[in-house]
């Protein structure tokens, strides 16, 4: 006896697949332009960052907080 499932697209993953199709189509496809224009979009909003964390955090920043807003010449 097989089983078969079916399937739902799910409405989340297409809204998302939607965005980015939208988003590149802005861009010509072109991914240098894409990735500029994300970069303009999170220079913006430094807030908004979440930077990776290195292994050696504590010894480079001693007291600085382990997460804080990405300067705009870090990125």
């Amino acid at each position: 006896m097989s089983t078969t499932i079916e399937l739902k697209p799910d409405s989340i993953i297409m809204e998302v697949r939607r965005l980015k199709e939208e988003n590149a189509a802005e861009h010509g496809f072109d991914l240098r332009k894409i990735a500029t224009a994300a970069r303009a979009r999170q220079s913006e909003h430094p807030h908004r960052m979440v930077t990776r964390i290195p292994p050696n955090a504590e010894q480079a920043h001693g007291d600085q907080p382990l997460t804080r807003p990405v300067l705009k010449d870090e990125l």
